[in-house]
């Protein structure tokens, strides 16, 4: 995965998260990203992610297992280093290997490149009762965290946190944001802006739909109790059937964009006649407008 995959990026994660979206992780990249976005509120569980926020574990490797493809069920091929470890404590808890030797083990472990971290190999040519005990002692401590946040889901589930930060929106973000909420078919998206043309329509809504996409990519979303709220408003105001197709993490996103457009033109409502006039200038209007009431 790690060679042919990009790993889920920090920036889809805070996104998320300012989208109302409870975000929690555990095991292996979920718990490395945990860890990192913990301050901003993501949940982590288990002991890999403790571990890194302990600072006991800091590369990421050591939660990288190798897998075989879909046609093979996608079997792991290595040991992942955090099972290495946590076996490895334990089989000197319980008496099976010395510490000497567990510390051997997990040099030499840790020293290969991460695919190539099996047992057999690390045990080969050492005369050690790990062999015979490994079959049932054998500590899989990524799906014990996984299994614990799949708990914790069940049982309690995740809730967004309350933040003071706000969700930048850089350049090289919006250059792989997320696509518009639409899963229209392009053929009816294009019936739809060819009838809005016919109709004399199309200017109007282009230039509305082009300061709604400022706004929500330049406005502070609102999260927690504020974005609730908003969904509320929007569920109450909206046609119920012109809302029908968005899930509830779309309607959320929906209804922060509002909050933005609503917001922005709020600010500047103000300085709105002197930019009608600046706009008049853009066309060439000004001057032919103006002037006749300068004279009045």
């Amino acid at each position: 995965m790690y060679e042919h995959v990009p790993a889920v990026w920090h920036k889809e994660i805070l996104w998320a998260m300012s989208e109302g979206v409870a975000v929690a992780g555990a095991a292996s990249m979920g718990a490395l990203r945990a860890a990192e976005l913990a301050p901003y509120g993501m949940t982590g569980v288990g002991e890999v992610y403790r571990a890194i926020v302990a600072g006991e574990l800091t590369d990421d490797d050591e939660v990288a297992v190798a897998h075989l493809d879909a046609g093979h069920g996608h079997r792991p091929v290595n040991e992942a280093m955090v099972t290495i470890r946590a076996t490895l404590r334990a089989a000197v808890e319980e008496g099976v290997v010395s510490g000497e030797e567990a510390a051997e083990l997990t040099a030499a472990a840790k020293a290969l490149h991460y695919p190539d971290r099996r047992w057999p190999g690390l045990l080969a040519g050492r005369d050690t009762p790990l062999r015979e005990w490994l079959p049932t002692g054998r500590r899989d401590v990524k799906l014990a965290d996984a299994l614990a946040l799949l708990d914790l889901l069940a049982r309690d589930g995740v809730r967004p946190a309350e933040r003071a930060w706000h969700f930048e929106q850089t350049s090289p973000w919006r250059a792989v944001r997320p696509a518009g909420r639409t899963a229209l078919p392009a053929s009816v998206v294009d019936a739809v802006l060819d009838g809005l043309r016919a109709e004399g329509r199309y200017d109007e809504l282009e230039r509305a739909a082009t300061l709604r996409l400022v706004a929500a990519a330049t406005g502070a979303r609102p999260h927690g109790a504020a974005l609730a709220e908003w969904i509320a408003l929007v569920s109450d105001r909206v046609p119920a059937a012109d809302l029908a197709d968005l899930g509830p993490a779309e309607l959320a996103a929906f209804a922060a964009d509002q909050a933005c457009l609503v917001a922005a033109t709020t600010e500047v409502a103000g300085n709105v006649p002197a930019a009608i006039l600046d706009t008049l200038r853009v066309r060439g209007e000004y001057a032919a407008r103006v002037a006749p009431k300068e004279k009045q």
